[in-house]
């Protein structure tokens, strides 16, 4: 299954960055101007987005591959690599003691432990 997601910001919009977790991938705006994110895997449709101030964080699911085409039409896999599973969400990581999201969100986004 495939999940498409199109960021966008005018040049005088406020600035802000675009993260997809858990390999924080980032895209600055409104520098980029235009981002199409690509999610494949079987349960692409669960990304989970979080909003701050000056940011939006992507939350991948397990086992999904996420694709970053730019405006000037560079296509890359930016999250979600086969053979570097992340740990504690993708098959075949090493286990964690607590859940992915959970750990990076209190380490760098402030969120209660």
């Amino acid at each position: 299954m495939e999940f498409q997601l199109t960021v966008a910001a005018q040049p005088a919009s406020h600035q802000f960055v675009i993260v997809i977790e858990p390999e924080a991938m980032q895209y600055e705006f409104p520098e980029e101007g235009k981002v199409v994110l690509s999610f494949r895997g079987p349960d692409s449709m669960s990304a989970e987005l979080t909003h701050y101030p000056d940011a939006v964080v992507i939350w991948r699911p397990a086992d999904t591959e996420v694709w970053a085409t730019t405006i000037d039409g560079r296509c890359e896999l930016i999250a979600g690599f086969a053979g570097n599973p992340a740990p504690g969400l993708d098959t075949g990581g090493k286990p964690l003691d607590q859940p992915m999201r959970q750990l990076l969100g209190r380490l760098f986004y402030n969120e209660p432990g």
